[in-house]
């Protein structure tokens, strides 16, 4: 069975490279371009990994409020929390400061994606 994950980002361009990546990887890949539909398509597709983005047209930290979110419904799924909010802001966010296991700046890095991905569901 394919490891199921979850990409929850409103910039459909990234969204798709990311599927199309992990697709091919051998991922079973869902989207939602919204917070509210991919926290319920967690409860409803049990994704095995979530891909979160933080800047959201609704609210700049929105992906912060959404990981807090999900960690209330799955505590123990993993999710990364992706954004270009460290190179175009003077922010350092880490991934303590978001309740991610990881916190990944955009460009991103693919092959490191995929490694880490497999890190944490193998």
């Amino acid at each position: 069975m394919k490891n199921k994950i979850l990409i929850i980002d409103d910039d459909e361009d990234i969204a798709d490279n990311i599927q199309a990546l992990l697709s091919f990887e051998g991922f079973e890949v869902i989207k939602s371009f919204h917070v509210d539909e991919g926290i319920k398509k967690i409860e409803d597709e049990k994704p095995d990994l979530v891909l979160l983005d933080i800047m959201f047209p609704e609210g700049k930290t929105l992906g912060f409020e959404a990981a807090i979110e999900i960690k209330k419904v799955r505590p123990k799924l993993p999710i990364f929390a992706f954004s270009a909010i460290n190179r175009d802001y003077a922010f350092d966010f880490q991934k303590e400061d978001a309740h991610v296991e990881e916190f990944i700046v955009k460009p991103i890095d693919s092959k490191n994606l995929v490694n880490l991905i497999n890190k944490y569901l193998k």
